[in-house]
């Protein structure tokens, strides 16, 4: 494979089919009782996978373990049944996880995100989720179907706290990730604060795989350097930086807006010559700065400017958005924007409708989003992926030094959707992000480079890989399959 990879221009993708051989789930579906919730799909009702866990205050060590979380209810004995006073239910237990306690608003906020693999959540005639809690105390409720932008459906308590989505989804969509949270409440200094959770099961339909039937994953992955050279068909470059006080803390020892600049600077060292660039920071008093006007990039100049930021003051996120109106009203061409920031908007202002209304002012342009340490700051992080998605843009997670290049780096707009032969749309994904299981059998790919690369007959073979390679050429794209 690492051989192939460097044959492969540094300014392409690589979109590689690898296969495995997965098997049946075994036994038909058979439902299944717990704690008088009737689930028709049996077992599989429940969630399968930990996307990501942040303990608040005080979890202790025998309780923040988010696989307990996953598969049917354990907390209590014996199974199926659930009396007043059983063990589990209504105090800590090693077989839940615990979110933690937070004092108010501001505090670092406890949530467990899951997901279903086996089977989805849809609206269903009553609730249609069972969150299934330990200890009493309630927690947030969200769910999503891409793992990026979260619908709120309540809030929910007991073993088990029932959840009907429909007034919220308007009996649309098929959900496969749940984002539980705690609720403020008073300090709480029990072995398991916070909602304690056991269980999270689903009413929508499992999803049947047949015996012996051979799978494989997608994934559209960059090759090469931290560049924006992906984008080609961007003629100009805008980056947007925090550089408000939030980013003078440290993460991997280093301040995390020193990390910022060394990587927007080999950003910078790889764009083409010919490039048009834009540089503006926030923070201060509520203020933006353009370090760099629009134009030619003039690499030591903007260096020695970017080195120069020191962390400061508040978060203006909108005020920095509307300000790139005039930065940018007078370029032709597209435009790719890159906004970098660990926080939320503190100036009053609104960057979800700054960001349309870029778009509605005509400007041709995305907005491309990293969340730089913001994981455990939920309503940031939402803030940010709302903002990329009102531009068509995307959005990424960076947690550390690496994490950010790597987002930086990938921040391109290429998507991709696969299509059966039946001409079904069976998967739409994005460079990033995990690709997904698919039958052996032959497919259509349709890359969004501009114009489109539609590829027909790509064949999924038992336990073989096939590549399909995508470089730059002519001032266009082009792919090839190698089966």
């Amino acid at each position: 494979m690492n051989g192939r990879l460097g044959a492969v221009r540094a300014l392409g993708y690589l979109l590689v089919v690898v296969f495995v051989f997965v098997g049946s789930f075994g036994a038909i579906c058979e439902s299944v009782t717990y704690c008088g919730v009737t689930f028709p799909q049996g077992d599989l009702a429940f969630a399968d996978r930990v996307v990501d866990y942040v303990a608040a205050s005080c979890v202790r060590d025998a309780y923040d373990d988010p696989e307990e979380a996953l598969g049917p209810p354990d907390a209590r004995s014996p199974v199926n049944t659930c009396t007043s006073g059983c063990e589990g239910c209504d105090g800590c237990s090693t077989n839940a996880v615990s979110l933690g306690f937070r004092l108010s608003v501001l505090d670092n906020r406890g949530y467990l995100i899951v997901e279903f693999v086996d089977n989805i959540l849809v609206d269903v005639a009553g609730p249609d989720l069972f969150v299934y809690i330990t200890n009493g105390q309630p927690c947030r409720v969200e769910i999503s179907a891409d793992g990026f932008s979260y619908t709120f459906v309540g809030e929910t308590v007991g073993y088990p706290g029932a959840i009907d989505i429909a007034p919220y989804i308007g009996g649309q969509g098929q959900y496969r990730f749940v984002r539980l949270s705690d609720v403020p409440a008073d300090e709480d200094h029990s072995e398991c604060p916070g909602p304690s959770i056991d269980a999270i099961g689903a009413m929508g339909p499992a999803i049947q795989i047949a015996e012996g039937e051979a799978f494989g994953s997608l994934e559209l992955q960059p090759i090469g350097e931290l560049a924006f050279a992906f984008e080609q068909i961007a003629t100009t470059f805008y980056i947007i930086l925090d550089s408000s006080s939030s980013m003078g803390e440290v993460i991997d020892g280093e301040v995390k807006l020193t990390i910022a600049k060394e990587v927007i600077v080999d950003l910078l060292q790889n764009l083409p010559n010919e490039a048009i660039v834009g540089v503006r920071t926030f923070g201060g008093h509520c203020s933006t700065n353009l370090l760099a006007s629009v134009a030619p990039i003039d690499h030591a100049a903007l260096r020695s400017e970017i080195q120069k930021l020191t962390p400061r003051g508040a978060t203006p996120i909108a005020l920095a958005l509307d300000e790139t109106y005039e930065d940018l009203n007078e370029i032709s061409g597209q435009k790719l924007l890159l906004l970098v920031s660990d926080g939320i908007e503190t100036c009053k202002g609104d960057p979800v409708a700054s960001a349309k209304a870029l778009i509605d002012s005509g400007l041709d342009l995305r907005i491309h989003v990293v969340g730089f340490d913001i994981s455990r700051n939920m309503p940031a992080r939402d803030q940010l992926i709302a903002i990329a998605k009102s531009t068509g843009g995307l959005y990424f997670d960076a947690n550390n030094s690496a994490e950010l290049r790597q987002a930086m780096s990938i921040a391109a707009p290429f998507s991709y959707t696969v299509f059966d032969e039946s001409g079904n749309a069976v998967f739409e994904g994005r460079i990033g992000q995990d690709g997904p299981s698919l039958p052996a059998g032959v497919y259509t790919v349709v890359i969004d480079t501009n114009p489109l690369i539609t590829m027909s007959n790509v064949v999924v073979k038992d336990q073989a890989t096939t590549l399909i390679t995508v470089e730059q050429e002519n001032g266009g794209f082009h792919a090839e399959v190698d089966n």
